[in-house]
């Protein structure tokens, strides 16, 4: 996507790949203002196989934040929305459009995200959420939204949850969002036990969705995954879509080793791949992202409804964190 005007999917995926080729070597510079001195690192943008390690960090963070503060209570359930890709008459849906177009599959986010919290407090249950976005085999996108609930819960609690999301994206359908079946709603128990109903490991259960692995559970590089992922990773870097979204609880649980105190370390450049820093103007990112996850709503929903998704700043920030004691660091 370029400005106003549309490419195909072959000529985005193309800029897609050659972004991730050409940032493999482009490291950041920071200086610490009081003694003068640079360190440059690496910088893995969220394409890059690094980058799923510390995602999968974040969600063990969340995990233990979680099982601290429901204990053996925690139970999660995975509700699923989809829209189709074809239009009335059978023709293929803009990739882009299915996804974010006013009747594309985040049309109902806002609708969704009232319902839960709607069900939830009926309920009088506690609960966190984390949306993740999931590709088709076709390379278009559904979204899983994990409810990490203190409690028990059934399937049929979240009925309403899921009509409210057929109701209000025009391309869902009630016959692909049946609550009875496991592939709409699923609801484990997360546990210690090995039954086929306990999530043992959250953060393995939750980062299966965030990043391809080969048959022998190795991270695939991206550009040598299969042509769905990097179709959807397309997508996701030519929007600036976020590959997941916490609740505000959720994102405090995996921010709880970042810290909030003041830095003497400061971006100062950008180095290429052949070693020249270009030095930034002062407060300049250089499309170095260095603040949290937004979890502000209103969320995923028409530009018409909504804030901002975000930028392309956030492939190229990864997860670095300047640390007040160590200075720049990943996670």
């Amino acid at each position: 996507m370029n400005g106003v005007d549309a490419v195909t999917v072959d000529e985005a995926r193309r800029r897609w790949r050659a972004y991730v080729d050409e940032s493999r070597d482009t490291g950041v510079v920071f200086e610490n203002m009081a003694t003068g001195d640079r360190i440059t690192g690496s910088n893995p943008n969220r394409f890059h196989p690094d980058y799923t390690d510390q995602q999968y960090a974040k969600t063990k963070d969340l995990e233990r934040g979680l099982r601290a503060e429901y204990g053996k209570r925690l139970h999660t359930a995975m509700l699923t929305f989809t829209a189709s890709s074809t239009d009335d008459n059978g023709d293929p849906v803009p990739i882009v459009d299915h996804l974010d177009g006013p009747e594309g599959v985040l049309s109902s986010w806002s609708a969704v995200t009232r319902e839960l919290r709607r069900v939830m407090d009926e309920f009088g249950l506690r609960y966190e959420r984390l949306a993740i976005l999931e590709p088709h085999k076709s390379g278009y996108i559904h979204v899983h939204m994990a409810v990490f609930v203190d409690g028990i819960i059934a399937p049929s609690m979240f009925e309403s949850v899921i009509d409210a999301h057929v109701r209000n994206c025009e391309r869902a359908s009630e016959d692909a969002h049946d609550v009875s079946d496991d592939s709409t709603v699923s609801v484990k128990h997360v546990g210690a036990d090995r039954s086929e109903d306990t999530i043992g490991n959250l953060g393995t259960y939750l980062t299966e969705y965030l990043a391809p692995y080969d048959d022998n559970g190795d991270k695939v590089d991206v550009l040598d995954a299969e042509d769905h992922i990097q179709i959807a990773n397309t997508i996701l870097w030519a929007t600036g879509k976020q590959r997941w979204r916490p609740s505000n609880g959720a994102q405090s649980y995996m921010s709880r080793n970042e810290s909030d105190e003041p830095s003497d370390w400061e971006l100062v450049g950008i180095e290429d791949a052949d070693g020249t820093v270009h030095e930034l103007e002062p407060g300049e990112s250089g499309g170095v992202d260095r603040g949290r996850t937004r979890t502000d709503d209103p969320g995923w929903g028409p530009p018409s409804k909504r804030e901002s998704w975000g930028d392309l700043a956030e492939d190229r920030g990864g997860g670095l964190r300047v640390d007040p004691d160590r200075g720049p660091w990943t996670d």
